[in-house]
């Protein structure tokens, strides 16, 4: 089991625009398709970060459900509003919980 701490970069001032769409438009749709969306945030201190923590069993897994999101027909159009929205690549961080963690 693994967790990824995604952040997305929106275009100054579309913080709070690239937010709302994430909570309401993005995260449902890949909670739909069967991904464990661990918690979103937006960063204090910088507007235009939003974070969001997702978890996956393996690989295997973390494919299986993405691919479902590719694959979804409101896909292409959620796709096209992220990227009007972001000004700079996302950033992924991989992370594998610790023993003593209690995120098993």
């Amino acid at each position: 089991m693994f967790y990824e701490i995604r952040t997305e970069h929106a275009r100054a001032g579309h913080g709070p625009e690239l937010a709302r769409y994430m909570d309401e438009t993005v995260i449902p749709l890949h909670r739909e398709m069967g991904m464990r969306v661990v918690g979103a945030f937006t960063v204090i201190g910088d507007e235009d970060a939003f974070v969001w923590i997702r978890r996956f069993e393996d690989e295997a897994d973390r494919e299986r459900v993405l691919d479902a999101v590719h694959r979804h027909p409101r896909c292409a159009a959620m796709i096209d509003t992220v990227s009007a929205l972001v000004g700079e690549p996302e950033s992924t961080v991989r992370l594998a919980p610790a023993p003593g963690s209690g995120l098993h």
